[in-house]
């Protein structure tokens, strides 16, 4: 098969391969020694990517420390077992601050007032599924996210993994009180493909066994079908119950298995994983932080501007 044979036959495939400006092969002694030269500088320059990476990873778990700190406070006043006074209400805010003006002066009923700030978490949610959830947050979830209390982030010493960590209040869906999710990271540069390196990035993740309560898995149907009898039997119709998955955010939890082998990863399946990381760095990078800019919608706004500005940057790329 001549070369422009085999070239139109990667085409038909859909899987043209890419072919450089020039070919090494054709270059002088001297170029490719410079060349190779080049690429042991390329990876010192790797390893020293690694160590700043490591760096970052220390200031990471430094001020980890500091945000936990502050969101212990966060999740006392939307329990209602902290009330805000003093300085801590020193905050400018318009809107807010002409609502608080507008109902002291109406000087509410005892009666009306509220525990905490009810369904937090459910809003945020809510609010959240469609920008950074992939729209997995069902309905038939809802009434679960109502005992969601607080979601908290562990980082290990080692930049090698991240945990996110629901915790529940007692409720009548399942017996945990904590669900996690560990995703694990690629900290440092492959032996085998050392030039390949470009941060830490997620390779796997691992959810955790939900102990659902009789009759409130969320994430299961249970469809009643007739059975057919033969015969003249005695007695009432006879059924079967059959379970089907359904969709629920509680599959989260139950991640796509990712093989030891790449090969193995068709389309469907790296499509899967790559939604499960998305979500999972989405929750770890703006949920958590800014969970009360996504209670009150603010987030959304910030986030459909970034996205207005990545289309404007493309529809400028394709002018070009």
């Amino acid at each position: 098969m001549s070369d422009s044979e085999e070239f139109s036959a990667e085409e038909e495939e859909g899987k043209e391969k890419f072919r450089p400006t020039f070919s090494i092969e054709d270059q002088p002694l001297e170029v490719i020694k410079r060349i190779k030269a080049l690429k042991k500088l390329q990876f010192e320059n790797i390893k020293l990517e690694v160590k700043y990476y490591e760096e970052c990873h220390k200031l990471d778990l430094k001020y980890q420390k500091l945000y936990d700190e502050n969101n212990v406070i966060r999740t006392k006043i939307v329990k209602g077992e902290h009330e805000p006074k003093n300085d801590e209400l020193e905050w400018k805010d318009e809107t807010i601050d002409e609502l608080v003006t507008k109902l002291e002066r109406l000087q509410v009923d005892a009666k009306n007032k509220v525990t905490g700030i009810p369904d937090f978490w459910l809003t945020v949610f809510q609010n959240a599924n469609e920008s950074l959830l992939s729209g997995i947050f069902e309905p038939i979830d809802e009434a679960v996210f109502k005992y969601l209390e607080d979601i908290t982030l562990t980082l290990p010493p080692e930049n090698k993994s991240f945990t996110l960590v629901f915790h529940f209040a007692q409720n009548p869906f399942f017996e945990n009180t904590e669900l996690t999710k560990e995703y694990e990271m690629k900290h440092t540069f492959d032996p085998e493909d050392p030039l390949d390196f470009d941060g830490p990035e997620m390779f796997r993740s691992k959810g955790c066994k939900i102990n659902w309560k009789a009759g409130k898995n969320t994430t299961v149907k249970v469809i009643k079908q007739k059975v057919k009898q033969k015969g003249k039997g005695k007695g009432g119709p006879k059924f079967v119950t059959k379970n089907e998955k359904r969709d629920s955010f509680f599959n989260f939890f139950s991640p796509p298995k990712v093989p030891e082998d790449d090969e193995d990863i068709d389309d469907v399946l790296q499509a899967m994983i790559t939604e499960d990381f998305d979500i999972g760095y989405s929750i770890k990078e703006k949920l958590i932080p800014r969970a009360v800019l996504y209670y009150t919608g603010e987030a959304l706004e910030d986030d459909s501007d970034e996205k207005d500005e990545d289309d404007d940057e493309d529809g400028s790329d394709e002018e070009d």
